[in-house]
This record gives C-alpha cells, sequence and structure tokens, in this order.
C-alpha cells in the first residue's frame, strides 16, 4: 500500500506543479470533467397509476429518495474538475504514507488515505467554486445603467451626428461609456440620464430632468 501512497502523491504532486507553473504564465485553465448535471434524469411519467387511475401507495416516497439521490450524484460531479482531482489524488498519498509511517494497520492507513483525499477535493472544489462566483458577481453589466444619472465626459453630437462619452457610476463602479443621443448635442460636463443600450459598448441618453422647484408664498 505504501508504494501506491507514494505514487499518488508523487503523480499529484507533479501534476500540481506542473498546473502552478503554467498558472503563472496565464496557460492553466480549469476544465470540469463532468457535463452539466444540473437536468434531471427521471422519466416524464414518473406516476404510476393502478387500475382505478389512483396513484399507486409508495410511489411517492420512491421518487423522493430517487431525487435525493440523482441531487447527491449531480453534486458530486459537479465538485469535480482537473485541480480537485489532483488535490485529492496528492492528498490520498500524503495522508496514506502519514498513516503508514505512524503504525496503522492497512484499513486504517486506507480510511486515513480516503478521508484526506476527500477533504482535499472538496475543499479546493468549494474554494474555486466560490471565487468564481466573486469574479462573476464583480463583473459591471453595461445593462445596470440603465436608468442612471451621468456626466458627459466628451462632447456627444445631438440627433445621433456621433458619438461623444459619459462617465456613469454602475454597481458602485464609475464606469466610461460612448454615448449618443436624439436631442440636441450635450456638452462636456451636462448632466444626463442613460435611457437605452445601443450596443454592448454604447448608451443612449437624454438631457437629465431638472429638479422640481418649489414655490414661495
Amino acid at each position: 500500500m505504501e508504494q501506491l501512497y507514494l505514487l499518488c502523491a508523487i503523480l499529484g504532486g507533479t501534476i500540481f506543479a506542473g498546473q502552478f507553473l503554467l498558472s503563472l504564465i496565464g496557460l492553466a485553465g480549469d476544465h470540469e470533467l463532468s457535463g452539466d448535471s444540473g437536468g434531471d434524469h427521471f422519466d416524464g411519467g414518473g406516476v404510476h397509476a393502478d387500475g382505478d387511475g389512483h396513484e399507486a401507495a409508495g410511489s411517492e416516497t420512491h421518487h423522493g429518495a430517487a431525487a435525493e439521490h440523482e441531487a447527491a450524484h449531480a453534486w458530486f460531479l459537479r465538485m469535480l474538475s482537473i485541480r480537485t482531482v489532483v488535490a485529492g489524488l496528492t492528498f490520498f498519498g500524503l495522508g496514506g504514507l502519514a498513516a503508514s509511517s505512524s503504525g496503522a494497520n492497512p484499513l486504517g492507513s486506507l480510511t486515513i488515505a480516503a478521508g484526506s483525499g476527500f477533504a482535499a477535493l472538496y475543499l479546493v472544489g468549494w474554494a474555486m467554486r466560490t471565487l468564481m462566483r466573486l469574479r462573476s458577481d464583480g463583473t459591471v453589466h453595461i445593462e445596470n445603467a440603465v436608468g442612471q444619472p451621468a456626466v458627459v465626459y466628451l462632447t456627444i453630437p445631438g440627433h445621433r451626428g456621433g458619438k461623444g462619452k459619459i462617465t456613469v457610476t454602475v454597481q458602485n463602479r464609475t464606469m466610461e461609456y460612448e454615448a449618443e443621443t436624439e436631442h440636441e448635442t450635450l456638452p462636456t460636463g451636462a448632466m444626463v440620464q442613460v435611457v437605452a443600450i445601443s450596443n454592448p459598448e454604447t448608451v443612449e441618453v437624454v438631457p437629465a430632468p431638472e429638479p422640481a422647484r418649489t414655490s414661495h408664498a
């Protein structure tokens, strides 16, 4: 068993080191080993009926258990990626070697190795998915600029005669976009409002409505 643990540790460690070096030069990507596992694999007509047209007894329980099994299976597949498998393989070997060195019997060392490998696979998968969600949440979407006030940065020609630029706060970040308008020319420094998205890099703006004035008697 020690030879198996040593092989796993060396193989996993070597691949991990290679991935790390490639990531430093921007060539490493994390390719999922599994496809999209979110879909259901159940038969659409999953309700069984008896001769009188009623649901067969126990069918709901059966399908509930099947749904739980499928959900657990899909969760496990989503955790699989090259990096998580490499981490699991490496710590499987390291955990087994450590257990064997401490005098554990073969079954005990195998249990520790398996637990170490699964724990590493889970932790690396969780960390990667957390980072991906953070990266996705931090992406600024131009669609969120619609309805926001903005300031003309470069003069915007009137009647769609050309494009200027605006600065607008989107998702708590100041962004700069090309802008056009159907109204009169909007000079630098003018206050405008984004009303539509013309293309992925250009917005349509109109002069910002003037604040209502209160009259005093």
